[in-house]
């Protein structure tokens, strides 16, 4: 090749070449003009004749860019609405199969709607599903970190309707994990955003109740209740007031009244078989159900209530909630004790403890851990164990009943440990436990105001009074037969009434299926969640 080939072909490509022979450096700007004053040479473009023109119009899209077009804006417009759509009706899918006992698939919908969905007020009522499948489930921590979530929103927004059932699920699933103290202090928080008469504000009053019920706030726990209950009866809300019967069940089982205990888990029963409201209020059956176990077993009607006990155990298996599995073994322990079938009962409430512990309920971990303290108690009465294991099961007990703030189950906890240091011989311990033990049941105040004897140790008819004082049935029937006055005063807080409560609930109310219309358009009564 000679040296005039070589330079001509440099010429060439000094100018350009094509394919792959084009220099970059040809397609860029100089960041000097004055050393590479490309920007303003006029250089012909070789490929004007080879090349064809929808290539050149290719190049020049790579060499200028084009501004974004109005179509490709209403195109991701059009397909945000379609995602969250899309987002809605797997939200309404997962209603549909939980009500078919699918719970498992129903929160993968609701999980996979939550990613995309973007509106927070569908948010805030997903969460509220997903919030309620966890506790059905008995997995409080997860359902906590929901209600968390729901908060934030809440505050986002700054609703006071949805910030009112953030708490009341904060203080629910608090209650569940045994903190008590900060379960109030949310459902007080509750409080102060309730709307006046919704749902939310019956629900947040019931959890209030059944927290001072844990806590031996026995009188501050029926004022709830009564609360409660009257906003069911003025928003027309059967499922609002199963569950104020069944609380007042276990409040009556607590102060030994099993016959007014018996009555209240009947009408739960009653109403948990007429609701029509599906799967997410199967629980309130389930709940009945263990209630009506607990209240039989308590009148000794032992078989009827190893019947609903059983039911409610496979409906709690069924649905996976697994917090009512491990209630429903810990009252059938209940049961086999009260049978003395002590080797049986000791093995369910042990059962019944590990699957509290795993779960984080605290409140049936106790409850369970009593039951195992009676079983090991009685074999101690009967000489078949020593005193060393009731004496350490009875120590742990204790210490958890004291942490939880449970008075009750601590004074007898504090009896039983007195007798177990009275047999060994240890009359120091025996004699602080039984000071503690007289110290508690002073602070507790089960004082009967009309004849000064105590109430709610010993099993005995018990009636409550419209400002929530209790009385011994015997005690209120005298109170309100003496005189001709219509009305008659309390004899604690001398307020009148011209009945009992109990009388002023025993009407059975029809209800039709009527929108809780005196709710704003924003309170979460107005959601499904409010109806979980």
């Amino acid at each position: 090749m000679s040296w005039e080939s070589v330079n001509s072909n440099q010429d060439y490509l000094r100018y350009g070449g094509v394919g792959h022979q084009l220099s970059a450096t040809r397609l860029l700007s100089s960041p000097d003009g004055s050393r590479h004053a490309l920007d303003g040479r006029d250089i012909p473009w070789p490929w004007n004749n080879s090349y064809s023109s929808l290539q050149r119009e290719s190049y020049m899209e790579v060499r200028t860019s084009r501004p974004p077009t109005l179509a490709f804006g209403c195109f991701r417009l059009c397909s945000n609405k379609i995602h969250q759509g899309i987002a809605r009706r797997k939200m309404e899918q997962g209603l549909k199969l939980y009500n078919q006992h699918k719970q498992q698939q129903a929160v993968r919908k609701w999980k996979s709607a939550i990613k995309v969905i973007k509106k927070r007020e569908d948010k805030f009522a997903l969460l509220g599903y997903l919030y309620q499948a966890y506790m059905d489930w008995g997995k409080y921590r997860d359902a906590l970190e929901y209600a968390h979530q729901q908060l934030y929103i809440s505050e986002e927004l700054d609703s006071a309707n949805l910030r009112a059932e953030s708490y009341l699920n904060l203080a629910r699933s608090h209650q569940r994990l045994g903190g008590l103290e900060r379960a109030l202090a949310y459902a007080r928080h509750s409080l102060y955003n309730e709307c006046e008469q919704c749902t939310t504000s019956g629900h947040v009053h019931l959890t209030v109740g059944s927290v001072y019920l844990e806590l031996a706030g026995f009188h501050k726990a029926l004022e709830s209740m009564q609360h409660a209950h009257r906003i069911s009866q003025a928003i027309h809300d059967p499922a609002l007031e199963l569950q104020v019967y069944i609380a007042l069940s276990e409040l009556f089982s607590r102060l030994q009244d099993a016959d007014k205990s018996a009555k209240y888990a009947s009408k739960a029963y009653d109403l948990s078989r007429s609701l029509q409201l599906g799967d997410l209020n199967s629980r309130h059956h389930r709940a009945a159900l263990l209630q009506m176990a607990t209240s039989l077993r308590k009148q000794g009607e032992l078989g009827d209530a190893q019947d609903y006990c059983s039911e409610a155990n496979r409906l709690a298996l069924v649905s996976g909630d697994q917090a009512s599995h491990a209630r429903s073994i810990r009252v059938m322990g209940d049961i086999y004790r009260k049978k003395f079938e002590i080797n049986k009962a000791f093995r369910q409430y042990k059962t019944a403890m590990g699957s509290a512990a795993a779960l984080g309920d605290r409140v049936i971990q106790m409850e369970s851990m009593d039951g195992a303290a009676r079983c090991l108690e009685a074999l101690r009465l009967q000489h078949k164990i020593c005193n060393c294991r009731p004496l350490e099961f009875n120590t742990r007990l204790l210490e958890v009943a004291s942490s939880v703030g449970a008075k009750m189950l601590v004074r007898t906890v504090r009896k039983r440990l007195s007798r177990i240091y009275a047999s060994l011989g240890d009359e120091e311990q025996k004699i602080h436990h039984e000071r503690v033990a007289s110290r508690i049941q002073i602070d507790l105040e089960l004082i009967c105001g009309a004849c000064g004897e105590s109430y709610g140790y010993e099993p005995d008819a018990l009636e409550a009074l419209p400002c929530a004082h209790v009385l011994h049935a015997r005690c209120a029937y005298e109170l309100f037969r003496r005189g001709k006055k219509k009305k008659q005063s309390c004899p604690e807080c001398d307020r009148t009434s011209s009945r009992l409560y109990l009388n002023s609930i025993d009407h059975t109310y029809n209800y039709s299926p009527i929108p809780l219309s005196v709710c704003s358009s924003d309170c979460p009564s107005q959601h499904a969640t409010s109806s979980v």
